[in-house]
């Protein structure tokens, strides 16, 4: 995964660099790091754990959606 790809995803999940941070517990200079030239010309390459913590994330927000909906309609029955 690209530098751009990473900031793609990210934007499409509505989190900031800071906010992936502060989840993965990965310090946010580190992240903002990734996709930057080293001295012997090498990118600093997006860890390949990355891709699929993002899927998981989103699929997690999806679930907590989803959730909450079934849970909201549950409590309206109640009230009837």
């Amino acid at each position: 995964m690209t530098k751009d790809q990473f900031n793609f995803k990210l934007k499409k999940l509505d989190l900031t660099l800071n906010d992936f941070s502060k989840i993965s517990g990965i310090s946010y200079s580190t992240i903002n790091n990734w996709g930057f030239m080293k001295d012997n010309g090498k990118a600093i390459a997006v860890p390949d754990w990355v891709d699929s913590f993002l899927v998981y994330f989103e699929k997690a927000k999806k679930y907590d959606y989803l959730k909450n909906e079934i849970y909201d309609v549950m409590k309206e029955l109640e009230n009837k």
